[in-house]
């Protein structure tokens, strides 16, 4: 192996642990019937939800809180129901709150804004 075709299977090999340090996956193979879905986006601004909230989601949704999010805290009292994640700084980027879907029910999300205004969303996990 040449010195130019090792420094080519370098950076190509540098490429792709870059892309999958930063999140990108393959697609599904193809028939396994399985397709990334993009999350449930609420948007957030001010002391409030611009806007609908999802009256309903299904089990493995991803819901996140977008817009005016930077630090407004996620919690739940339904917790069999739904896992959440609160947002903040990682490393050199910027993550927005919110929960995913876990188990079907009725589920209980609040949400705090950085100056006290909490926000309670009632929905049925399908």
């Amino acid at each position: 192996m040449n010195r130019r075709t090792f420094l080519g299977a370098l950076v190509t090999g540098a490429t792709l642990i870059a892309l999958s340090a930063c999140g990108t996956a393959a697609a599904p193979a193809e028939g396994s019937g399985a397709q990334a879905l993009p999350p449930v986006m609420i948007e957030l601004g001010g002391e409030s939800i611009i806007g609908d909230a999802p009256a309903s989601i299904k089990v493995n949704d991803f819901v996140v809180f977008a817009g005016e999010s930077k630090g407004w805290t996620v919690a739940t009292t339904t917790p069999d129901l739904v896992t959440v994640s609160q947002g903040g700084t990682q490393d050199t980027y910027e993550t927005n709150p919110g929960f995913q879907a876990i188990n079907a029910g009725a589920a209980v999300v609040t949400i705090t804004s950085p100056m006290g205004t909490v926000i309670t969303l009632d929905i049925t996990v399908e």
